[in-house]
């Protein structure tokens, strides 16, 4: 097997280890204080009818309806909105709590080749697209091994390392996370919802996305 980024490495001398360390020391996060405070907020809107944003789900945003609608049924929440750019939320939100920006802002200081990135994904569920622990960001140059067309064992390496630092850093807000979506009266109104989708084949596609958006996270999966 020839990989590119294994050759990469061993032809400029770098062991795969510094490199991942160096990804893992530049990560900028919300800090953890700021992060408690704004992921009850964000559960609170949830269940209470305000604003959410999730990003949109199928081509071009074909069947965010579908989420939308189930959000409604089961959360009676009715303005769960879709990002426009799919990810002008989280961008704010990582400017907002702490204090960089890709671009000029006033009182921001100016990041250069730096990625935002979900590190969990599950970002057309209301409780993870701008949750404060799921949302970094990271070196671009880190960034290929983080994609999911990343292949490989340095990849995968990255990705547990990468995973198992953020769910260390926020452990109780994610596992607070966990217990929602694993609560057996949600998944209840969620399938019970799902049921009622036509034609099938929607349904089918619809059922598998929401239970990718659902599963619970652990330390080193994603």
């Amino acid at each position: 097997m020839r990989d590119s980024y294994e050759r990469f490495l061993d032809t400029v001398n770098i062991a795969p280890a510094d490199l991942f360390r160096f990804g893992i020391d530049e990560i900028i996060a919300v800090p953890v204080n700021r992060a408690t405070d704004e992921w009850e907020s964000l559960k609170r809107r949830v269940i209470s009818n305000e604003a959410v944003i999730i990003r949109s789900f199928g081509r071009q945003g074909s069947n965010s309806r579908l989420f939308q609608e189930l959000y409604e049924a089961v959360f009676g929440n009715e303005n769960v909105v879709i990002d426009k750019t799919n990810n002008a939320a989280p961008t704010k939100l990582l400017r907002d709590f702490t204090g960089f920006a890709k671009t000029k802002k006033n009182g921001c200081e100016q990041l250069r080749n730096y990625q935002i990135s979900h590190v969990f994904g599950r970002t057309k569920n209301p409780f993870a697209f701008t949750a404060p622990w799921n949302i970094v960001y990271l070196p671009k140059i880190i960034d290929p091994f983080t994609g999911h067309e990343a292949k490989g064992s340095l990849s995968d390496e990255f990705q547990i390392q990468f995973r198992t630092h953020i769910y260390n850093m926020f452990e109780p807000l994610i596992e607070d996370f966990n217990s929602i979506v694993t609560d057996n009266n949600l998944l209840s109104l969620i399938g019970a919802f799902i049921d009622t989708i036509e034609p099938a084949d929607q349904q089918a596609r619809l059922r598998t996305a929401v239970n990718d958006e659902f599963r619970p996270i652990t330390a080193k999966t994603a």
